[in-house]
């Protein structure tokens, strides 16, 4: 593949392929240049730790390789889906600041992503890094969907990188889908007030749904989580909302107030009986709606934030006019 420079012109040419065990230590390389040494999985700073991913198919990388050998941009997909194991998740997007102007990052991440089309999930999702517009135009690009924000996720006292822009306290995230698999989401618990945007999604997606009743809290519950010790940032997934949900969510926010700058982001299931009492619940609490999550291979999800003690300040965010609603839609609750 033949690149040309946007401001020089000059050519660069590169292989896109899968990774071989030689790359690792140039995986490590690449991090390094963008993040130094704090890149939040850590184990990517180890050639073991690559590996071990790559083996167990749970972090597949595609590499550039230029014809002398070196490799100047990485992207991966994660075959479990982290939090959402009916999805493979697009992560770990890295060009070498050397080569950057390009337009390396779409084709590099088009690779990685035809390589996770062919497995038998429902979607594909990423959390790009919400301090420049690279990855939001990427994944743009890719046919991915604007689907929100995660909020209040990594504390740039602790986290190196490129962009220094935007008030906030703690980095967000903006979230994009593509649909997989089948067409229709089957029912779905909408809260009125987040319906407009998610019904946005859903078109841009090409899927179908019917609004599901509310009901009543019941059986047991489900959970799912992610947590950052650096950054002291909670992940929660509700994929039921039993009787004890309001319980475990109070001590899950308790726990998490513990920490300094604690804040948490919910993953609400909204295709499960008791779905719209969960949400008056988390509403109580203190939670509010960021974005939707649609195509999981196990229902539809709305993401709510909780800040705690930590300020929410969206002046400064970058994105594209796909998110713009998003963020009016989180200053209208603030």
């Amino acid at each position: 593949m033949l690149l040309f420079h946007k401001t020089t012109r000059q050519a660069l040419e590169v292989a896109l392929r899968p990774f071989r065990p030689s790359d690792a230590p140039h995986i490590i390389a690449c991090l390094r240049d963008a993040y130094g040494d704090t890149y939040v999985k850590p184990y990517l700073y180890t050639e073991e730790g690559i590996l071990h991913h790559e083996e167990s198919g749970e972090l597949c990388f595609s590499v550039a390789e230029t014809p002398d050998g070196q490799i100047v941009g990485i992207t991966a997909y994660a075959q479990s889906g982290g939090l959402f194991p009916g999805m493979s998740e697009i992560a770990c997007q890295v060009v070498r600041r050397e080569f950057n102007g390009y337009g390396l990052a779409l084709p590099l991440a088009l690779h990685a992503m035809g390589r996770a089309e062919r497995l038998p999930l429902a979607g594909q999702y990423a959390r790009a890094l919400g301090c420049h517009l690279i990855s939001q135009k990427t994944l743009k690009g890719m046919g991915f969907t604007a689907c929100g924000f995660l909020l209040n996720v990594f504390n740039k006292e602790r986290f190196t990188y490129r962009y220094q822009n935007g008030s906030y306290a703690k980095i967000p995230q903006s979230l994009a889908v593509k649909r997989q698999g089948a067409g229709h989401l089957g029912p779905v618990f909408l809260p009125e007030e987040c319906a407009p945007l998610a019904e946005q999604s859903f078109r841009s997606l090409g899927v179908t749904w019917e609004q599901a009743p509310g009901g009543a809290l019941s059986g047991p519950d489900e959970w799912a989580w992610e947590s950052d010790a650096v950054h002291d940032t909670l992940f929660l997934r509700a994929r039921t909302c039993g009787e004890a949900f309001p319980e475990h969510l109070a001590a899950a926010l308790q726990a998490e107030a513990a920490r300094k700058d604690g804040t948490v982001n919910l993953f609400l299931s909204l295709s499960r009986p008791g779905s719209a009492a969960a949400y008056e619940e988390a509403r109580r609490l203190g939670f509010f709606p960021t974005g939707i999550l649609p195509c999981t291979g196990d229902g539809t999800y709305l993401l709510l934030h909780h800040p705690l003690q930590v300020p929410v300040r969206l002046d400064g965010i970058p994105c594209i006019p796909e998110y713009e609603p998003f963020l009016d839609q989180i200053r209208r609750q603030l």
